[in-house]
């Protein structure tokens, strides 16, 4: 597969999930039938699993918004790097709302295979939230 192939592929969902706003439709849509998320918790499934996934994440942050920061591609695989931005409203994993705004890092490393997302290894720095909460409520104590 050629580095456009899969920079075509993949820019082509990444701009489908901006535009419906539903992340789990692109990837159901640009996903092939042997489709695998990977989660950095070691978790992984198909394609409802990862629609199960995006479900979940924007029932807890529903005013969800995905900035691009970063984009590569090479051969069949390409890793994109965006931070995600919302308020912590809805249940999470067994973790109640907070009601907090908070700002995660994530990467994506995704392979390709003919014209078809054939794999993806989700990592996202979930301790983002909790140094910069933890920051906040020591500020007085370091000033």
């Amino acid at each position: 597969m050629s580095t456009e192939a899969t920079r075509a592929v993949v820019l082509q969902m990444l701009q489908e999930a901006r535009v419906t706003g539903d992340l789990a439709s692109a990837v159901r849509t640009h996903a092939g039938s042997g489709f695998v998320i990977h989660l950095a918790n070691g978790e992984s499934g198909g394609i409802e699993f990862a629609a199960a996934a995006a479900r979940e994440m924007y029932e807890a942050f529903p005013d969800v918004a995905l900035t691009l920061e970063g984009f590569l591609a090479e051969g069949d695989r390409s890793v994109v790097q965006f931070v995600m931005n919302g308020t912590h409203t809805g249940s999470l994993r067994g973790f109640a709302p907070t009601g907090k705004t908070v700002s995660i890092p994530i990467a994506l490393g995704l392979g390709v295979e003919g014209s078809q997302l054939a794999e993806v290894w989700l990592y996202a720095n979930l301790f983002a939230p909790l140094i910069a909460t933890y920051a906040e409520s020591h500020s007085e104590e370091a000033g």
